[in-house]
């Protein structure tokens, strides 16, 4: 009788271990959920703001690009039955080498013919001697307009250019440290100024629409090293399927790319790729979860870019296969660059484990309180009467 005591309190103990585990586990699944779309739910707010201010700063290069466009077509609209060698010539001379070059006065500051004062101006013509009264025009207006339009966006942008692909090429940038010597006197008369990324920009099949590219990173024609840190967002102009030229402005990223890893969320870390998948800048990462080599394979750019790459959304949140982390994303328009941040989901899972432990210990003992409450019953009801 007593052996089959022993062995139904045995069951019952078992059952109990039993019932507080799937408990537990339960939980822990339900908490694992919960904590997730929390998570997710934080990662898609915080990406939509931070992936926002740098997308607002290509917004407003898009605006500036286009103010340029429609100055440029009333400036030329006016030029077009006026005599315009005597003024050509003497804004950009001819110099020895074939080339045209902006006069000093422009970049050093001048007052026009119409009391204009102008400043901060450089020009590099190729084969400038050879310009027909067509490409003067065009280039009369391009300095018009980036002289009247740089200088109403200076405050935001240092610079404005209007160029073509024949190697000519008129900027506004009164702030740059190196004063425009290189286009106004330095460049030798065949520096090519046409760059890898001009074709897709200019050709018809590329951008039928003319729409505003930006290229990828490098560095500032008159500086020999140092990190890439500039990208170009040009915008071509066409009369239908006639190029007129092309405005742009060279943007300096290093600000950009320092805030950009700022302040990442929680366990994460903030990256920054290019379109073709490289690591433009990138914080330092969270804390391996399971030793060094298994972060930097789950954290691995080809892997990361492989799952954006098959993500049509604009930006969005999603799990790694694998579970183990939590990936924000927002494509930057423009550049066509990811903002991206990497969430390692290691803590919210310990979190998920250590509640359900608790919650299995809380259920045990509550039922073998249950069972020694009852066997403590039983024993009363059956003792003897004295």
């Amino acid at each position: 009788m007593a052996s089959r005591k022993l062995a139904i309190l045995i069951g019952q103990i078992c059952v109990s271990i039993l019932l507080a585990g799937l408990t537990g586990l339960a939980g822990c699944r339900i908490l694992d959920q919960r904590l997730e779309a929390a998570q997710a739910e934080h990662l898609n707010a915080y990406i939509r703001v931070r992936a926002g201010r740098e997308q607002q700063m290509f917004e407003d290069a898009r605006r500036l690009n286009r103010a340029a466009e429609e100055t440029f077509r009333r400036r030329l609209a006016v030029l077009q039955d006026v005599p315009v060698d005597a003024e050509f010539d003497r804004l950009f001379p001819v110099m020895p080498d074939g080339t045209r070059r902006s006069a000093p006065g422009l970049y050093d500051g001048t007052t026009l013919s119409t009391g204009d004062y102008v400043f901060g101006i450089g020009a590099f013509l190729a084969d400038g001697a050879m310009m027909t009264d067509t490409e003067k025009r065009r280039y009369l207006a391009g300095f018009h307009t980036v002289r009247a339009v740089g200088e109403a966006y200076l405050g935001r942008f240092s610079n404005l250019y209007y160029f073509t692909p024949d190697r000519r090429m008129v900027m506004f940038a009164p702030e740059r440290e190196d004063r425009l010597v290189f286009y106004r006197s330095e460049a030798p008369a065949d520096f090519d100024l046409r760059g890898d990324e001009d074709a897709a920009l200019f050709d018809l099949r590329s951008n039928p629409n003319s729409e505003m590219r930006c290229t990828a990173l490098s560095r500032f024609v008159y500086a020999d090293g140092g990190d890439r840190a500039a990208s170009a967002c040009r915008q071509p102009v066409r009369d239908g399927d006639e190029l007129l030229g092309a405005f742009g402005s060279s943007i300096s990223m290093t600000e950009t790319l320092a805030t950009a890893l700022e302040m990442p969320p929680s366990h994460g870390v903030n990256m920054l790729f290019d379109h073709a998948g490289n690591i433009i800048s990138r914080g330092p990462p969270p804390a391996a979860r399971a030793g060094r080599e298994q972060a930097r394979a789950v954290l691995a750019p080809e892997d990361i870019m492989t799952m954006l790459r098959l993500d049509p959304r604009p930006f969005g949140v999603f799990v790694v296969p694998d579970g183990g982390w939590m990936i924000a994303f927002s494509r930057i328009e423009g550049p066509s660059w990811y903002f991206v941040s990497v969430v390692d989901l290691a803590p919210i899972r310990q979190t998920s484990r250590s509640w359900a432990q608790i919650l299995a210990l809380l259920v045990l003992a509550a039922m073998l309180g249950a069972l020694a409450t009852g066997a403590i019953l039983g024993r009363e009801k059956v003792k003897p009467v004295a």
